[in-house]
């Protein structure tokens, strides 16, 4: 799968995570009222999509499944490169096999790789009459509590499989690893896109565990910035979030502030700071 990466791919950084969701209404409601996201745009590719505004580049996109989610509701991570064609041919040229590019119902020209473990990873242009494009500048509400997407958590089955992809063909770079417990096996990895975004993939290491719909919502999860987690949690206890004890933020095992909370069909979203948290 792919030969080692010499020459950076143009990618941006993350453009938007996708989640399956049983009510694109609720949903938006959801994430309105919790994070301050506004409704940017609707498109319409296998099913109807809606596009909630994180900042002027990246989204979190709702994808509707009216008779119910899967256990999997993650639907691809979208990578924003700057020049599709090249990113394609170079693609290619690491032995890998790109879908070829098509112009989505939102203007973006894109296409798609699917890792080892099945997730799509879609590589979008943001053309001059793009939804994207049309809507900069617009839909920046004022009560966002995070203004970046950070990461994206996936669920990796064997490490050296997706290193093959996203290190060796990719160029993705890992920048962190941790266990659940000291002394244990690696739980985590963190692999940073190329280029000067900053964003990365979280590898989740499953190995061979079978998972349960609610844990591969807690697994398959988008990572939001913020720089003081204990006022964006005042913020969205403002903002109607029950004030619950699962809720609180807590010192992660990365020594970062953590807030997680679960959408309506499961999906976690954890909200980071972007300091390390300050110990005795």
């Amino acid at each position: 799968m792919g030969t080692k990466a010499e020459k950076a791919l143009p990618i941006l950084g993350i453009a938007h995570v996708a989640f399956q969701v049983s009510s694109l209404e609720q949903s938006r409601a959801f994430y309105t009222a919790f994070y301050g996201f506004e409704f940017a745009f609707a498109a319409y590719e296998d099913q109807e999509a809606w596009y909630l505004k994180i900042n002027d580049d990246q989204f979190v996109k709702l994808v509707s499944k009216p008779e119910g989610t899967d256990d999997n509701r993650l639907v691809e991570i979208a990578f924003q490169v700057s020049d599709i064609e090249t990113t394609i041919a170079m693609l290619k040229d690491r032995g890998l096999n790109p879908t070829p590019v098509e112009k989505n119902s939102d203007g973006t020209l894109a296409s798609v790789l699917v890792d080892p473990d099945g997730h799509n990873l879609k590589f979008v242009e943001y053309t001059s009459n793009s939804k994207q494009t049309l809507a900069k500048g617009k839909h920046l509400g004022s009560r966002r509590v995070s203004d970046r997407l950070l990461h994206v958590g996936i669920t990796i089955t064997d490490e050296k499989a997706a290193n093959t992809l996203y290190r060796d063909a990719l160029g993705f770079k890992e920048i962190w690893r941790g266990s659940r417990k000291d002394g244990g096996p690696d739980a985590w990895v963190n692999m940073q896109l190329p280029g000067d975004s900053g964003d990365y993939v979280e590898y989740i290491l499953i190995n061979d565990i079978k998972l349960s719909r609610r844990q591969m919502g807690t697994m398959h999860h988008m990572c939001l910035l913020t720089d003081d987690i204990q006022k964006a949690h005042r913020d969205m206890l403002f903002n109607a979030l029950p004030d619950l004890e699962r809720y609180e933020p807590l010192v992660a095992r990365n020594n970062r502030w953590v807030c997680n909370v679960h959408d309506l069909d499961g999906t976690r979203c954890e909200l980071m700071e972007s300091k390390e948290a300050v110990t005795k």
